[in-house]
């Protein structure tokens, strides 16, 4: 993940987790501001759109929870966002005794595609090896990606006070 300035020089490179990922992600890069939407739910990105915020042509940074990752990218792609980042907040994510189930610098591998099985044979097995032409029915058009807590925290922070080049 690359934080570039203004005039297009990176200012920072941060480590993501490599063996995180979400399945059924539509591929490719996305390049973009970065918005924040909670968790992505209607009635977060509807608190965007009041406050004259518009996810149009960015990335939307969102937590886990509260819905599944494909809803969220779904719903990101439907404000036209153009990639999704994806974090779990320790807070969110309860381990024994209430205490917190993630350290800050796990990145949790999910997938975005809006049912179960393989989405290109819903309800019928696949016998060719071969995907039917078009869209695949219940994933996101746009690309999404796990990070951790710490990352979000990071460019959360830098949406305040960018790095300095």
């Amino acid at each position: 993940l690359r934080w570039v300035g203004p005039g297009g020089e990176e200012l920072e490179r941060l480590r993501l987790d490599p063996d995180a990922f979400c399945a059924w992600s539509a591929p490719g890069n996305a390049t973009g501001g970065l918005v924040y939407g909670h968790y992505g739910r209607p009635q977060d990105l509807a608190q965007l759109r009041a406050r004259g915020v518009s996810a149009q042509g960015h990335l939307m940074l969102l937590r886990l929870g509260r819905g599944t990752p494909a809803q969220k990218v779904a719903a990101a792609a439907g404000a036209g966002a153009v990639g999704v980042l994806l974090y779990p907040d320790p807070q969110d994510m309860a381990g024994p005794g209430g205490g917190p189930g993630l350290r800050g610098d796990t990145a949790v591998t999910v997938h975005v595609h809006d049912g179960a099985g393989d989405p290109f044979s819903r309800g019928f097995p696949s016998f060719t090896g071969h995907a039917p032409p078009g869209p695949v029915p219940g994933v996101p058009p746009i690309p999404a990606h796990p990070i951790s807590a710490n990352t979000a925290m990071k460019l959360l922070r830098y949406g305040q006070d960018p790095p300095k080049s």
